[in-house]
């Protein structure tokens, strides 16, 4: 196999010498080139020109079909009119005030009247940000401390989620009582001992450690779909475990919708029925732009009312800029129920037909995802939690990640992906016979 990676890594230093030589010029006053780890991968990242609709261009001129979106953000592709028309005109009156805009208030409105959790919402500039939040309210509403997280769930960069994300399964312990990992250096000393890890999927142990940390919890926080680590729905059956559990005992619900928004207009919670206490959302929602935001109960976000003190303090010089928002509330106009419902089954028709590459190479392999994200995972089990993920065959996803770059696909390093409204048919069709065809020569060997 080794002589098949060669090939793959010879083809795709041919096709991006100009990348390569601004990664090594980026390397001198950026750590690793870049200011995001996630879209690193071996030997180099490809540097991105330009994007237009379904397609990225690269600094060598090379073209290729975005399924990945910049990692699930871009739902209408890239540079939809709408939103382009809405951020050229608040160019000409101003990119950020010292005081309040009115174009928070039309997207503020939209995301309460979608999402069943939200009574109230607040802005930030990122999902981490958003999750921080969340978190923190969570504390000041329950007057605990402690929260539980799922093992593999990301929720953003703050030090007390940086906790059991992409973890050695050798370090982790026993999957039906996971053992907190760090999931870096330079986290507060005692991190790990303020939070519980959970299995995803698997609903008896997760409650059983639930249930023996339950005087101490502020929070539960879950992504309904866990994404960036692999796009696997949760069971429902395992959500409504967690509804109840929190319910039972006065602790914070939390879902982490940045990823999962995409499954429904009103989000994973709105597919699946369950309502939690609060929300963090990303991505989608500022149109491209940076954005976080968080909601929830109106009981819980007060707590951030400045009139009434604030309880909880919260503040941030770009959030809710006017730029931002109203790239926003143009995307949600556009993403209309039943956008949503044909983009899934576009989404539907891709996961089966990678299915039928895998059977027809013969090639054990399963394909996650909900609504409009999916993920590739190269093993002959199911996939319902981390642990599975990290089971499959890393050497193989490698080698079929570089080949789709070499086949002009571009996805997340893992083989995670999400379709935009600019994705036709033609483009599933491109996409499948350049998976096939970089799969088959992985496999070869």
């Amino acid at each position: 196999m080794a002589s098949q990676e060669n090939r793959e890594l010879t083809r795709y230093l041919e096709l991006t010498p100009k990348s390569r030589a601004k990664w090594e010029e980026a390397r001198n006053y950026l750590p690793g080139g870049d200011s995001r780890n996630s879209i690193f991968w071996r030997p180099y990242p490809v540097f991105l020109t330009d994007a237009a609709g379904c397609r990225v261009v690269d600094a060598d001129g090379v073209e290729r079909l975005d399924f990945i979106n910049t990692m699930t953000t871009m739902m209408l592709g890239h540079g939809p009119a709408p939103v382009m028309e809405a951020i050229r005109g608040q160019l000409e009156r101003g990119v950020g005030y010292n005081a309040p805009n009115e174009h928070q208030i039309d997207l503020a409105r939209t995301l309460c009247q979608r999402i069943p959790s939200f009574d109230l919402v607040r802005f930030t500039n990122s999902g981490t940000e958003a999750t921080l939040n969340t978190l923190r309210a969570a504390r000041a509403f329950t007057g605990r401390n402690r929260f539980a997280k799922v093992e593999g769930g990301y929720h953003g960069t703050h030090d007390g989620v940086t906790v059991s994300v992409r973890v050695d399964p050798a370090r982790a312990g026993n999957p039906a009582n996971p053992t907190p990992v760090p999931a870096s250096a330079g986290l507060v000393p005692g991190v790990t001992e303020q939070v519980a890890i959970i299995p995803f999927n698997d609903s008896e142990p997760a409650l059983r450690i639930l249930e023996d940390n339950a005087a101490d919890l502020a929070a539960v926080i879950v992504e309904p779909v866990l994404g960036s680590v692999g796009m696997v729905p949760a069971r429902a059956e395992y959500l409504t475990m967690l509804r109840d559990f929190t319910r039972a005992n006065g602790t914070t619900l939390i879902f982490d919708e940045v990823i999962s928004y995409r499954v429904a207009p009103g989000g994973a919670q709105q597919y699946y029925g369950i309502t939690p206490d609060l929300t963090a959302l990303g991505k989608i929602i500022g149109g491209g732009l940076p954005v976080g935001a968080f909601g929830g109960s109106r009981e819980i976000m007060e707590l951030y009312d400045p009139t009434n003190g604030p309880t909880v303090s919260h503040a941030g010089t770009f959030n809710a800029n006017p730029l931002t928002m109203l790239a926003g509330s143009a995307t949600l106009e556009q993403l209309t129920p039943e956008v949503y419902r044909d983009l899934a089954e576009l989404t539907e028709e891709l996961r089966q037909g990678i299915r039928g590459v895998g059977a027809d190479l013969e090639t054990p392999l399963q394909v996650t995802g909900l609504g409009s994200l999916f993920g590739i995972h190269f093993t002959d089990r199911p996939v319902v939690n981390y642990r599975d993920i990290a089971a499959g065959n890393a050497g193989l996803r490698d080698r079929v990640f570089l080949g789709l770059l070499n086949e002009g696909i571009l996805m997340a390093s893992n083989l995670v992906g999400a379709l935009s409204t600019a994705i036709t048919r033609q483009e599933i069709d491109s996409f499948l016979e350049a998976f096939h065809r970089a799969l088959a020569r992985n496999i070869a060997g």
